[in-house]
């Protein structure tokens, strides 16, 4: 089992890229975009720190980062860092920022791949929204022409019940789901800090279910770099529909810590920006930020 480390993606130099592995600890969604990379910009993968039954042996965010830098550092010792992540691997890199701003490190560059900042406020009544129009579409569909009124009356009423139903149950087993992983969260914090190995009666965790669970304590400080950078994605259905269908803040809650924060909108969804359809717009939008000249890293003072 491998437990971690940079995978090369694309050779080039002498600069570096440092992308942070996603939700699910994906790395290879980087491929296509490590190619369309300048020459003299060498692309790593950097992927989760796992041990036996443990897909990603971390439990806060803060230690991802300071691990990851270590990573890092055994290819390039000192900054400028060029830094970024899709979505958790964002977040992750932002981190990083952070913890080598305080080491006095310089970055040049934090790509955040539609990342939202953890706990960022979501747009009010979108999943009401959501729900209201599935039931407008059972409520409207269409019946044989020959179908008495009240017949259609009790049909929507029926529909109605079903989709009142399955919210109940849906929401039911998501608790039931999330209060489960925190239960093992606890018992992987304790693992680790023991250095034990996973109970094999337990099922495993994911690498997402850890990551939520971390992220949902973590705190992100205020930070000021020449550029951090937002990639938002234009389009997207399901799962792949893009951040700011979601959150109420155009930054996705960034602009709250990173001062300056620059936005640009790329072709794709939440995960389809980094597919080969898409990409190409990506990676047009990032080259003009991994071109300009290093600038400092500096944190501003508490309070500001």
């Amino acid at each position: 089992m491998r437990a971690g480390g940079l995978i090369e993606l694309r050779r080039g130099g002498p600069r570096r890229l440092f992308l942070v592995h996603d939700g699910e600890g994906e790395t290879l969604l980087y491929l296509n975009l490590a190619r369309r990379m300048p020459d003299d910009i060498a692309v790593f993968a950097i992927e989760p720190r796992r041990i036996a039954r443990v897909p990603l042996a971390h439990t806060t965010i803060g230690d991802m980062a300071a691990f990851y830098i270590e990573e890092i550092r055994k290819k390039q010792a000192h900054g400028p860092y060029l830094l970024g992540g899709l979505c958790a691997g964002g977040v992750i890199a932002y981190e990083m920022a952070s913890q080598l701003a305080g080491a006095g490190e310089s970055v040049e560059l934090v790509a955040l791949l539609e990342a939202a900042l953890p706990n960022a406020q979501e747009r009010p009544g979108r999943l009401a929204e959501q729900r209201l129009a599935r039931l407008r579409l059972a409520i409207r569909q269409p019946g044989k022409s020959d179908r008495r009124r009240l017949y259609r009356a009790g049909a929507a009423a029926a529909a109605i019940t079903q989709k009142l139903l399955h919210a109940l149950f849906w929401n039911i087993s998501e608790y039931t789901k999330q209060a489960w992983a925190h239960l093992r969260f606890h018992l992987l914090r304790q693992v680790l800090k023991r250095e034990l190995a996973w109970p094999r009666m337990v099922p495993e965790l994911s690498v997402r279910q850890i990551y939520d669970c971390a992220q949902a304590r973590y705190q992100p400080k205020p930070l000021a770099i020449g550029s951090i950078l937002l990639a938002r994605a234009q389009a997207g259905e399901g799962d792949d529909a893009p951040y700011r269908e979601i959150y109420a803040d155009g930054t996705f809650g960034w602009n709250s810590v990173a001062h300056p924060i620059k936005v640009v909108d790329v072709e794709g969804g939440h995960a389809s920006m980094l597919e080969e359809r898409f990409v190409d717009s990506l990676a047009k939008a990032l080259l003009p930020y991994l071109q300009e000249p290093a600038v400092p890293i500096r944190r501003p003072l508490e309070g500001a």
